[in-house]
This record gives C-alpha cells, structure tokens and sequence, in this order.
C-alpha cells in the first residue's frame, strides 16, 4: 500500500527506490512555520518547552496522497475527494488500516521520522473502540469524523541542529504521482523570489461569542455536583467533565497556529489542515510514545502560574511539590500510567523513571512524571495506544468507570477535545499527545473545550471559574491579547 521509506541515510551507501525520491536543502532562510505558509502545508509538527528548547525535528506534510476516515460502522479511504470503503465493519477500525500501511514498510533504522504512515487525530469517543466502554447516547455537535488520518506524497523534515530540509517524495498503490515533478515544483517554490509569506499578520477584531455562559455555567455545575454523588458512593475516585465554547472569527486558520506556538512554545504544537476544518493546538502532555520497542507514558498533573523571576519560581515549585492535593493527584494519574503500560509491556520491565519533578512551561509549571516500559514481543505498538487511551488526566479513576458516567452527563460528543493527535512512522513506532489547549476552527467558527478534575471536595463555582480561566487563555491567544 505503501512505498518502504520510512527513514532516509545521508551515508554513502543510500540507494533511493524507484518509487521515492529523496533531496536535502539548506534551510537557514525559514522556520517550520514560514516554510508550512509558503508551501501551503497540509500538516505540521512541532516541539518546544521552556526547560528544553526545540527539538531537533519538525515536520510538514506538504502534498496528500490520500485520508483514512474512522465511519460509524467502516473506515473509508478518500482519494482525490473520492470516498469508498476501506475496511469493512467487522474487518477493524482506523487503528487497523494504518497497521496495514505500516506493515508493508520496510527500510534500514535512521534519526530522521517520516510520519509516512499517517498523521492526525483520534477523537476521544474513539475510547469505545478500544475497550469494553458503553458510552450513552450524545448530540454530535461537530460534525467531523471520530478519527482521521493524512498520508502524503511530499514531507519535509526541518533539522534545527543541521539547518537542513530533508525532502522526501513517496507514492502509494492508493494514489501515484510524478515525484521527480513534485520535487522540483517544491524546489522551485522555494527558491522563487515571493516573499509574501513573510507579510505581517492581518489585523483581526475580537470574536463574537456563540454561547450562553451562564447556561454554561448551570450545566457544568450541575455536572460537578452529579459527579461528587458518584465519588461519594465510591463509584469513582475522580472524573474530569469538560465545556466547550464558540465563537465567530476572521482569523486565519495559520495564523492561529502562528500565535500559539509564539505565545505558548510546547513540547507537542501542531496544525492539520482537513479543508472543511482546521485542528490546531499546542499541547504540554504525551499521551503515548513508542520508539524501538520502549513505550513512554509522561503523566502531568499538578499546576502552579510561573512567578516574575526566577526567586518567586523556586517558592511557587516548593509550594507545588508540597501540596498533598496535587501530589495524590498526580500520584493517581502516575498508577493509571503504570496500569495502562503493564497491560501491553513485558512483565517486571515497567517502571517510573521520573517521579514528580517541577517542569517550567511558558506560563506555568507542572509537575511530571516519566513511566516506561518494553512492548511485549507479541505486542504492536498500536496496542500501546489503545491501552493508554484516552489519557487519565481527561477522564478520571478508575477509567474507564469514569469515562461511561461523563457520557452520561455531557450532552454534546467531545470529539476532537481529550482525544489525541500524533503519527505514525512506518515501522509502527509511534508519537500521540493529548488534545488539550487546541482549537477546532470550521468556517469562521472557532471551538474551544476545557475541563478539569473533580474530587469529593471540590467546589463546583470554583471549577467552572477554573475552566472559564483554560478558556480565556486560549482565547486571549488566539485573538492576540498576549
């Protein structure tokens, strides 16, 4: 289905396929961003923190071959707009046909990722699909698919270390192209003398908000207190409802993705482009990661706002690794980790292997744990994924208890909130963060979802003020107020 390219050597030894093409170029004149605004990117990937930097890799999906669509009762394949089955129900679900791409890829280990399986998300009702979860009957307020992947013909990995672009150009039995042509049509646009991605951003005015807030607020309280009479009767330890808002807005769907990877540089940003919607983001925290064999889970929990200096820092990290609220939180959540890896790593071999440390993000600090462990040798790495998904940190304790009563309770369908976004490398390793802090722009309507966790002693005021906070951040972001 696929062509065998998943990593390309600069070694002398690299002989390219007939059916991929492989070019490196400088790249001193562009960022990921400008080259993705100037070449009209489908998909890009990026990865920053305060305590880190930049990663050394960002990628970008310039030309698409072909879409996957999880359906409600198939997963279809749409190439040049056209839509037909793929896999049949009973046959598997989206998971399932991107493992079939990927096991038809064989090539050498290399450095550089090419997501050539597959970029995109999982919507969180995806959860049904991966275990035994009865969710309740929800309004599909959205309208897009429960989970959509983009597989391209032309990628672009950025190496920050080299100040290279590494293009790549692959075919698929699905759709085929002229390579050599779309190569040098890239080439061309980057060495053409339009500078016009280099405009400064338009000016936008404030967005019109869609939503009854204080409706909002009834609804989202009268949840909270739903959720506490289930805490109370021991039926759940925690659960994390959420809430979304719309309004309307001019802005740009890249220009959303310009403000916030500016305003707020994170380890997992990332902009996908489906035509009819956008899905922008820029998340702190991994769902799952899995690379030669070892798979990584990187729990979050626990937050202070960052201080003025580096002095009110140090007290705000003090104060946080101090707070027993926020320690048993997190210590949950490290458990739900550690429960979710046993189930698919090899016995004895999961372990934390970091444990509560203080980590600086642009506008706040976290506490963070790191848990590992190795695949079991009759394990995918796809199964990983579906054992880790969705993220405790969206759902609660236990899970998937949790996951069934929040269905009960929210009337509309998450979909693109709480799932997850990530690729797939044709080897089947794998890279999935959760979609928090992320849009969905449709037209000129712009969504926004943000939830929080919810024990026995929280107070239901205070924890819509908290999510009425999420939201305004993102908001005040996207509409230029930082």
């Amino acid at each position: 289905m696929t062509t065998n390219i998943r990593h390309i050597t600069e070694s002398p030894n690299f002989e390219p396929r007939t059916d991929s093409i492989y070019v490196a170029l400088p790249g001193e004149r562009y960022t990921p961003f400008s080259l993705g605004k100037k070449l009209g990117a489908k998909a890009i990937f990026e990865s920053a923190s305060f305590s880190h930097g930049r990663s050394r890799y960002s990628t970008l999906m310039v030309d698409e071959g072909f879409r996957l669509r999880q359906n409600d009762k198939d997963v279809s394949i749409v190439v040049d707009g056209k839509e037909s089955v793929f896999l049949k129900e009973g046959e598997g679900d989206i998971l399932d046909a991107l493992t079939l791409i990927s096991a038809e890829n064989t090539v050498p280990p290399n450095q550089i990722p090419i997501p050539s399986s597959g970029v995109g998300y999982l919507g969180y009702e995806f959860c049904a699909r991966c275990d035994t979860i009865r969710l309740a009957p929800q309004v599909d307020e959205l309208n897009i698919p429960e989970a959509e992947f983009l597989v391209g013909h032309i990628y672009i990995v950025f190496d920050h270390f080299t100040e290279k672009l590494h293009l790549f150009a692959l075919n698929y039995e699905e759709h085929q192209i002229d390579l050599k042509a779309a190569i040098e049509k890239v080439k061309a646009r980057l060495a053409d003398l339009d500078f016009s991605y280099l405009a400064p951003e338009k000016q936008y005015g404030k967005g019109i908000t869609m939503t009854d807030l204080e409706q909002s607020r009834k609804e989202y309280t009268e949840k909270v207190e739903a959720l506490q009479k289930h805490i109370i009767a021991g039926n759940i330890v925690q659960a994390v409802p959420s809430r979304r808002i719309q309004f309307a807005s001019d802005i740009e769907a890249l220009d959303i993705y310009r403000r916030l990877r500016t305003v707020n540089p994170s380890p997992y940003m990332f902009f996908l482009d489906y035509g009819t919607h956008q899905f922008i983001g820029a998340s702190p925290e991994s769902l799952v990661r899995v690379r030669d064999g070892i798979a990584t889970i990187h729990p979050i929990a626990g937050t202070r706002r960052r201080g003025k200096d580096d002095v009110e820092d140090e007290a705000l990290m003090k104060n946080l690794k101090g707070d027993p609220k926020e320690r048993a939180e997190h210590l949950m959540l490290v458990d739900l980790a550690r429960n979710d890896l046993g189930r698919v790593c090899e016995a004895g071999t999961v372990e934390t292997t970091k444990y509560m440390e203080c980590e600086k993000f642009s506008h706040v600090i976290h506490l963070v744990s790191d848990v590992q462990g190795r695949v079991a040798k009759n394990k995918k790495a796809i199964e990983v994924l579906r054992s880790s998904f969705p993220a405790g940190t969206v759902s609660g304790a236990p899970k998937i208890s949790a996951i069934e009563i929040l269905s009960g309770l929210e009337k509309v369908k998450r979909r693109f909130y709480a799932g997850a976004v990530g690729y797939m490398e044709s080897d089947g390793d794998l890279d999935f963060c959760i979609a928090i802090r992320c849009c969905l722009k449709q037209g000129k309507t712009i969504s926004l979802q943000a939830g929080g966790g919810i024990v026995a002693a929280s107070n239901a005021d205070r924890e819509f003020e908290e999510t009425n906070e999420k939201l305004g951040a993102i908001r005040a972001v996207l509409e230029g107020e930082n």
